[in-house]
């Protein structure tokens, strides 16, 4: 390969020196060969910095026996992160997504080495970095050394998401199926119901923002006989597949593809389609969730999901019983972002109760140990299985019934008493 060495995964990982700061390759795309020869060679290292952010894998690097060797960094939990998280061997860096690349072109973090995954490379030399685009080409032209997975499988994907060969210093070559977070092949009832009272408030023609779960994949479902949709969204879950099948997006024009997203999480099937495919454009985050980009976008409506909100509006979307398990992630910037465009609309979408309904997700007061994400001033729509609050322009009082009256029923009277509603 031209402009990149060609080296084994031991070779690769050879660079790799205690002390350094590493960023890992993000969601699907994690380099599985690089970090499975990292943990294999951990007892060389001590105190190296592991930077990822919404993990699919299983993390073994996270295990609390490799504590010496390696500590944790992320900007969003993953399920392969919450122990260590928990026992604080991995410490979560607050920031929203849109600023993340900034953290690196402006020099506040400084990689030594970046371990990407990319495609094999066009003719001209360009590989693509495919299915995560996020914050990886920043974080990668900030780093001293530069160690990508090149792999077959990894699909070419339009918009921004180029790397050149002469940008890799190692390159390990391979052909490796990518990491894949399947959808839910069924819906519970308070899922579906969420998604269709969310559906409720998105008009034809319109452009959604969605996350991954099983509240995003019922919105989706329930969006099949709108048309004319876009999705600019975060992350692409499998779950898309099934609206664009469905003949309800926006065909592509010559300026504006109708999928935008900097990262895709599904099935083989998702990433089949995205190859190759301009339907879909892949972004850094610092576009895809810019407030200029999401300003100029007609009918944006995001959508959100939440741990708690208090009957003020306060959102919870990172911690559980007082542990940090996910993070802000591009919440703030999609909400913002809404208010901002023409005829848009911000919604979080929650299920009612959590812990089999013996506990009310929305509460009085937010608990102490626990933060908000979304402040009361910026939160539009509030949808439950029971309905939707629509608190913009309302007064506390005012949002406090709101709040209440999509509440599980067995906390309303409870929930109105605390707020003297």
């Amino acid at each position: 390969m031209s402009h990149a060495k060609s080296v084994t995964a031991e070779e690769a990982i050879g660079r790799v020196k205690s002390g350094d700061l590493v960023i890992v390759g993000t969601g699907c795309a994690e380099p599985q060969i690089l970090m499975a020869e990292l943990v294999r060679q951990h007892e060389r290292f001590e105190g190296v910095r592991l930077l990822t952010m919404i993990s699919a894998s299983k993390c073994e690097y996270a295990a609390p026996e490799l504590a010496n060797s390696f500590h944790l960094l992320t900007f969003v939990g993953a399920a392969g992160l919450f122990t260590a998280l928990k026992e604080r061997r991995c410490d979560y860096i607050p920031c929203n997504l849109s600023e993340i690349p900034r953290l690196f072109t402006g020099g506040y973090l400084r990689p030594d080495v970046a371990l990407i995954q990319v495609s094999p490379p066009d003719d001209d030399g360009f590989c693509s970095l495919g299915i995560s685009v996020d914050y990886l080409k920043a974080a990668s032209a900030a780093a001293k050394v530069v160690v990508a997975e090149v792999n077959e499988r990894m699909p070419r994907t339009f918009g921004d998401s180029k790397v050149h060969l002469s940008e890799i210093d190692f390159a390990v070559e391979l052909s490796q199926p990518l990491l894949l977070m399947e959808s839910p092949s069924q819906l519970s009832e308070v899922e579906a119901a969420i998604g269709a009272n969310v559906a409720d408030l998105i008009p034809d023609g319109a452009s959604i923002q969605v996350g991954i779960g099983a509240i995003p994949d019922a919105v989706m479902r329930s969006l099949r006989q709108r048309r004319d949709l876009r999705i600019h969204t975060g992350v692409l879950p499998g779950g898309a597949l099934e609206l664009i099948r469905s003949g309800s997006l926006a065909p592509t024009e010559a300026d504006r593809a109708p999928i935008v997203a900097t990262i895709a999480q599904g099935s083989q099937q998702l990433y089949d389609f995205m190859d190759n495919n301009s339907t879909v454009e892949m972004y850094p985050c610092n576009y895809t969730h810019a407030a200029a980009t999401l300003a100029r976008i007609e009918k944006f409506v995001s959508v959100n999901s939440a741990v708690q909100i208090d009957l003020a509006g306060q959102v919870n979307a990172e911690f559980v019983g007082g542990v940090q398990l996910s993070g802000v992630g591009g919440q703030i910037d999609f909400i913002r972002g809404a208010a901002l465009a023409p005829g848009g609309k911000s919604v979080v979408a929650l299920p009612s109760t959590a812990s089999r309904g013996k506990v009310s997700r929305i509460v009085a007061k937010l608990p102490e140990g626990s933060v908000v994400t979304t402040p009361r001033h910026d939160v539009h729509y509030v949808a439950t299985e029971f309905g939707v609050a629509e608190l913009r322009g309302r007064s506390l009082r005012e949002r406090a019934r709101a709040l209440a009256a999509i509440a599980h029923p067995q906390f309303r009277d409870e929930l109105l008493r605390a707020a003297g509603a």
